[in-house]
Order: C-alpha cells, then sequence, then structure tokens
C-alpha cells in the first residue's frame, strides 16, 4: 500500500472544489459557504507563487483520497487537511500520518500545530490519536451563522512523533 502527498497542480483544481463544497467537508471548516470557481482559481494562483503556503493531494494506491495544506514558519508549520467525500474508512489516520512524516523528514518542521472548531469533535479526537496535545483554547473566538465557539488548538513536536 503507497500513501504519497502531490503538489497541487492545475488539472486538480475541479476536483478539489468539487471535494471542498461538499456539505461533508465544508461543514467542518470556518468558512463553510460554497466556494466560486473564480475564488478557487484565485486561492490556486496565490498557493501556487507562495514560499510558505504549500498544498498537497493525498494519493493512497494513485487514488486521490484528500488535501492537505502546510503553512510554514521556520522552524514549525500550521496543517490544514480533509478527506474526499465518502473515502474508505481509514484514510483520515493515513493521510494524517503521510503529512505529518513529510511535514518532519522533508519540510524539515520541528512542530505541527493546527487548530479546530470546538463543535468537530472528530477531528479534536483524531489529533488526539496522533499523538498532539492541546496546547490552548480561544474561548468563544468564532462566531458565524451556526453559533458562536471555542477554537482548540494542537501541537505535535517532532521529538514527540519520533518517540511514538
Amino acid at each position: 500500500m503507497k500513501a504519497e502527498l502531490k503538489k497541487i497542480q492545475l488539472n486538480d483544481l475541479e476536483m478539489l472544489l468539487r471535494w471542498r463544497n461538499d456539505v461533508s467537508v465544508r461543514k467542518w471548516m470556518y468558512s463553510s459557504q460554497e466556494i466560486s470557481l473564480d475564488q478557487h482559481i484565485k486561492w490556486y494562483n496565490d498557493l501556487s507563487i507562495s514560499q510558505q503556503q504549500l498544498g498537497f493531494i493525498f494519493y493512497y494506491n494513485n487514488e486521490p483520497m484528500g488535501f492537505v495544506s502546510f503553512h510554514l514558519d521556520k522552524h514549525f508549520c500550521e496543517w490544514g487537511f480533509y478527506i474526499k467525500p465518502n473515502a474508505r474508512k481509514g484514510m483520515g489516520m493515513i493521510l494524517g500520518q503521510t503529512a505529518i512524516q513529510y511535514a518532519f523528514d522533508i519540510l524539515g518542521v520541528q512542530k505541527i500545530f493546527g487548530q479546530v472548531l470546538a463543535f468537530n469533535e472528530r477531528s479534536v479526537s483524531f489529533h488526539q490519536k496522533l499523538g498532539f496535545q492541546q496546547e490552548g483554547l480561544l474561548r468563544k473566538h468564532f462566531k458565524d451563522s451556526r453559533g458562536e465557539f471555542d477554537i482548540f488548538q494542537f501541537g505535535l513536536l517532532k521529538s514527540e512523533w519520533l518517540e511514538r
């Protein structure tokens, strides 16, 4: 079984937009509205010239299964991710392990961190299963039409990952 990350290419945009606009994905995002094609193309153009923001398609056995992004800042990075709608069970954990290994081994960061909306209990559990520690709580830090929510902040050090 082969898991890998490949940089996003122009021909990936239609698939990515379809995944991102699926209600099963966007309901967990800060911005839960559908994204227009123009917005998506602008995002890709900005991503393609950025030195700090990287975007990847997660492949499992040569089949696209999800999306991973890293925002680099010297020795650490913030990550974001999602699995394509209706992906096989277990793909999230494989994506997480693959992305973490990539960040530490290829990008050379010493720490990965992420933020999770408090109502996304699956993502909270996911981070904990991967060894992330809760480092902070931003109380009532996010508000939209869905309500007002806390944001959990999670971090994983390279040394912690290597101990696992």
